[in-house]
């Protein structure tokens, strides 16, 4: 692939053209349905489905950067896009056509004045790997290390400002786009695109990447999770060179039809990783697409991204556990008190709001720790079911105060919960979280 477009005109022309396709494309299908059999209908909008999937990603992979950042939120929310959108999404994860060798060479050439070769003994200038900032590619030091090289598309770093401005004029226009139920507020739009062009400046800096796994490979020690060990001398502000782990991307790892055992252990050290990063290390692995970790065939996971990583307040780390225990009681005055302590205030409608908001919230959050495994195939819409009650909640007027550690936790629990439901996975919740429960459940 070519050059990113790296000023907002030519941004801006990509996403028109892409909209103009796909209003022709849907005319064109409407037009000709009044003379069609009710099957030859269903055909025909499965088959503009997989058209419009398909333009969608082209204009995506175009763009890169917020635009596959969007498209990987989007991919993991099922309910908000026909299933041939959303797989067609999915490929943002690690599978975005990658820049042709010499984009690839140009910026190793300008970040370290030395070409892939003389950098490296081997460097195979095919892409291994290929998502929203960078591709990745297999390399060997001249000491013998296989290490994973990734390079940053070239722009990226600075079309986010302007991607930003491009996506809040376009966000009012597609929230009719959106499933009726599932419409986003105003307010919650603008504080989720703030939150992305935050999130994504924060990951265009590899140096602060590099900082961020280097901190995981030292401090999380947990068996059978597995990080990657940072070549500092091969890092700058767009390139990062780690330790090249072996395993495989979720979908490619399926296929080998893994046991149920395997695939309860791989979800269970997932599960394990969260809460301890959350109550001991009180930092997140923050970006639970499926793309950032690798599957082993014993069920060993290893993590790959660490571009964006939340460090947590011993607030809300101190206070989680009550909140959650709260939830599981179903106890409106220790939930109230919870939220409180974690700088969460509700106004005077916060009771009334209580029974229709609060409360189903806390009953759909606590149902996988009243049971000693929960079964996410038995629970296949889990995630689904509870979509909407997050927004509710987070759009509700009461709340007065939002903390931010709540939104990255919830946000990213609900991703990991995304991915237990494709491993129809087994994972016991409450053994964790009672370890924490027990210093005041008495």
């Amino acid at each position: 692939m070519s050059k990113v477009p790296d000023t907002q005109l030519a941004r801006a022309g990509v996403v028109g053209s892409t909209a103009v396709r796909l209003g022709v494309g849907k005319l064109k299908s409407k037009a000709k349905r009044p003379f069609m059999s009710q099957q030859a209908v269903n055909d025909d909008v499965e088959k503009q489905q997989s058209v419009e999937a398909e333009i969608l990603f082209n204009a995506i992979t175009q763009l890169r950067g917020t635009a596959v950042k969007l498209a990987q939120m989007l991919g993991m929310e099922t309910d908000l896009l026909p299933e041939r959108v959303r797989e067609e999404l999915t490929k943002s994860y690690y599978k975005v056509p990658p820049l042709n060798r010499v984009l690839v060479q140009k910026v190793l050439l300008d970040e370290f004045g030395k070409t892939p070769q003389a950098l490296f003994a081997n460097f195979n200038s095919e892409a291994m790997a290929a998502a929203s900032l960078g591709q990745v590619h297999q390399a060997e030091l001249k000491d013998g290390q296989h290490v994973a090289v990734k390079v940053q598309y070239p722009g990226v770093h600075v079309t986010i400002d302007s991607d930003i401005k491009l996506l809040r004029k376009l966000s009012r226009s597609a929230i009719p786009l959106l499933a009726k139920h599932a419409r986003p507020s105003k307010n919650v739009i603008d504080i989720s695109i703030d939150e992305v062009g935050a999130r994504l400046r924060e990951e265009t800096d590899y140096r602060l990447e590099a900082n961020n796994t280097q901190w995981f490979k030292e401090n999380l020690s947990l068996s059978g999770i597995q990080v990657p060990r940072v070549y500092e001398q091969f890092c700058s502000d767009r390139v990062l060179t780690t330790e090249m782990l072996q395993g495989q991307h979720l979908d490619d790892w399926l296929a080998t039809n893994p046991s149920q055992e395997t695939r309860d252990k791989a979800a269970q050290l997932i599960n394990d990783c969260f809460v301890v990063s959350t109550m001991q290390l009180g930092r997140l692995h923050a970006d639970p697409n499926p793309g950032n970790y690798l599957f082993k065939e014993n069920g060993d996971v290893a993590l790959v991204d660490f571009g964006c990583v939340k460090v947590l307040s011993s607030r809300f780390t101190d206070n989680l556990p009550n909140l959650l225990f709260a939830f599981y009681q179903n106890d409106i005055e220790k939930i109230i008190d919870a939220y409180a302590a974690i700088g969460m205030r509700l106004s005077n409608t916060g009771i009334d709001d209580f029974h229709t908001v609060i409360r189903p919230f806390g009953k759909w959050l606590a149902k996988p720790f009243k049971e000693p495994y929960f079964d996410f195939k038995e629970h296949n819409r889990y995630t689904n079911e509870g979509l909407q009650l997050i927004r509710e909640i987070a759009e509700s007027a009461s709340m007065e105060e939002v903390e931010e550690d709540f939104i990255f936790f919830d946000r990213t629990l609900y991703g990991l919960f995304k991915i237990f439901e494709r491993l129809e996975a087994r994972v016991c919740f409450r053994a964790n979280w009672e370890a924490y429960w027990g210093t005041f459940t008495k």
